[in-house]
C-alpha cells in the first residue's frame, strides 16, 4: 500500500538564529509530512519506524516530530539527505537505475524483483552493498512496511556507490487490507517456487524464502542468517518503543502483532 503517494509534503527551511521554520518552493533543508486523514498517526508511525531503523544500525537522517500550536497536530520532519549546504548530491532510485518509465502505472511495484535489485546493487557497488540492501528488505518486512518499492531504494553516487540513508519507512501494513501483499515487490519473480511461500500459500514469506533469495543473489548463507537473526533479536526493543509511542492504542496493537508474527516467520526452518 502506497501511503507516500497520497501523503502531502512540503519543503521547509530552518532559520538557525530564531529556530523558526518556513515553507519554501525549492532547496529546502527539510521535508515536512503531515498525517493524511485516511492514515491516522502516519507521522508518528513514520518517526517511530525510523527510530527503530536507527536502533537497528541503519543510516537514518535527522528526523523528528513537530506539533502545530493551534491544532496540536503532530507532523513528521526529516532532513534531506540529497544535499550538503548548497551542494546537491547525485542520487538515483532503482526506477532510474533500471531506466524504467516512471509514467507507467505500478511500474515501481512490478517492473523488477528484489532479486533484480540485489543483483543490480552487487553489479554497481559489490556484494557488501547487496547485503545491506538485503538487510533493509528484512527490516522493512519485519516492521510491516509493505511499500518498500523501487522508488524507495536509492543509491548515492560519489567516490564510491552506496545506498542512500533510509526514507519513507513506516508500518504501512496497519492501514492495509488483508488481501494486500506484505512485500511491495516479488522476491524472485517465481515466488510460488519459494520453499515456504510456495508451499504454505498463506501469502507470507519466511526464513527459508529469504535464505533462498540470498543464495540466488550470491550472498553467503552465514551473513544472511546473521542479518536476519540480529533484526529478530530486536523484537523486545521495538515492542517497547511501540508501547512508549503516541500511536493510537488500536494501532499499537496492530504494530506489535505485525512484529510478533514476523518473529515467528523469520525463525522458521525448512521442515
Amino acid at each position: 500500500m502506497s501511503i507516500s503517494g497520497v501523503q502531502p509534503k512540503a519543503q521547509i527551511t530552518l532559520d538557525s538564529p530564531t529556530g523558526s521554520l518556513a515553507v519554501t518552493k525549492s532547496d529546502g533543508e527539510y521535508i515536512l509530512k503531515p498525517t493524511p486523514e485516511d492514515y491516522p498517526c502516519a507521522a508518528i508511525n513514520e518517526h517511530l519506524s525510523m527510530q527503530m531503523a536507527k536502533v537497528a544500525g541503519f543510516d537514518v537522517p535527522e528526523c523528528g516530530l513537530l506539533t502545530f500550536a493551534d491544532t496540536d497536530e503532530q507532523v513528521y520532519v526529516i532532513r534531506r539527505f540529497d544535499r550538503i549546504g548548497d551542494e546537491k548530491l547525485h542520487h538515483e532510485d532503482m526506477m532510474q537505475i533500471f531506466n524504467f518509465n516512471n509514467t507507467i502505472s505500478n511500474a515501481k511495484y512490478d517492473a523488477a524483483t528484489y532479486l533484480d535489485v540485489l543483483n543490480k546493487c552487487a553489479e554497481l557497488a559489490g556484494l557488501g552493498v547487496a547485503l545491506e540492501c538485503f538487510r533493509r528488505l528484512i527490516f522493512n518486512y519485519f516492521i510491516g512496511n509493505d511499500d518498500f518499492h523501487l522508488k524507495n531504494i536509492s543509491v548515492l553516487h560519489g567516490k564510491t556507490i552506496k545506498l542512500t540513508p533510509m526514507y519513507d519507512c513506516l508500518n504501512s501494513e496497519i492501514y492495509s487490507g488483508n488481501l494486500d501483499s506484505p512485500l511491495a515487490l516479488s522476491v524472485t519473480g517465481n515466488d510460488d517456487e519459494l520453499p515456504y511461500y510456495g508451499t504454505m500459500l498463506n501469502g507470507f514469506y519466511a526464513l527459508p524464502d529469504f535464505l533462498t533469495l540470498a543464495e540466488m543473489a550470491r550472498i553467503k548463507e552465514k551473513p544472511a542468517r546473521r542479518t536476519i537473526t540480529k533484526i529478530v533479536q530486536l523484537q523486545k526493543n521495538f515492542i517497547d518503543m511501540v508501547y512508549a509511542s503516541n500511536l493510537e492504542e488500536n494501532l499499537k496493537k496492530k504494530y506489535i502483532s505485525t512484529i510478533e508474527q514476523r518473529v515467528k516467520l523469520l525463525s522458521l526452518e525448512t521442515s
